[in-house]
Parts: C-alpha cells; sequence; structure tokens
C-alpha cells in the first residue's frame, strides 16, 4: 500500500515547490509532476499515475483543481480509482475517500 501524489501547476512559469511540500508531509513517497494546463486532456503523468496505482494504494492532491479539470473529469478518475481499489484524497478540503465520510460522497 503507497502513498501516491499528483502536483500540477498550469504554466512553465509557475512552481511545484508548495504542492511538493505538502504532499511529502502527507506521505507520499512518490509523486507524479506535470506543468500542463487544467483543461488539456492529454495529461502523461495523470495517466501515469492512474496506470500505476494498485488496490491499497491512496492517491493525494493538494486541491481539486489540481487534479480534475471539471466535475465530470473528478467523477471519471474517482471512479476510476474505486474500480482498482484505490481511496482518493485531497489536502485542502479534508476528502478522503477511504473514510465513511468521504466514501457517502
Amino acid at each position: 500500500m503507497a502513498i501516491i501524489g499528483y502536483a500540477r501547476v498550469s504554466t512553465e512559469d509557475q512552481h511545484l515547490a508548495a504542492q511538493l511540500e505538502q504532499l511529502h508531509q502527507a506521505g507520499c513517497k512518490r509523486i507524479y509532476k506535470e506543468k500542463a494546463s487544467g483543461v488539456k486532456v492529454d495529461r502523461p503523468e495523470l495517466s501515469a499515475l492512474l496506470d500505476y496505482v494498485r488496490e491499497g494504494d491512496t492517491v493525494v492532491a493538494c486541491k481539486l483543481d489540481r487534479i480534475a479539470r471539471s466535475t465530470k473529469h473528478l467523477l471519471e478518475i474517482v471512479e476510476a480509482l474505486e474500480r482498482k481499489g484505490v481511496a482518493f484524497r485531497i489536502l485542502n478540503i479534508n476528502l478522503d475517500t477511504s473514510s465513511p465520510t468521504g466514501n457517502s460522497c
């Protein structure tokens, strides 16, 4: 069981440092990093993360808008993770699908 982070900024002149620090503090040992617009459909690091995770893992992002480009996209990600038995956490809103409260959404 691994805690895997995902960090993204939209432009090359933005920095990942704050997100990386939060993800390290959350216990992430592996972090997928991306510099790409949130509206971009093809995000290779997000795809790699979704391919990599295994049952019992937890995916962590600092904010919802860092991982999903829309509510529909977020639901697709959560459903894909659930099918694999992977939990999902968003740090800034304390969302955790492995908890009874987070799983009832």
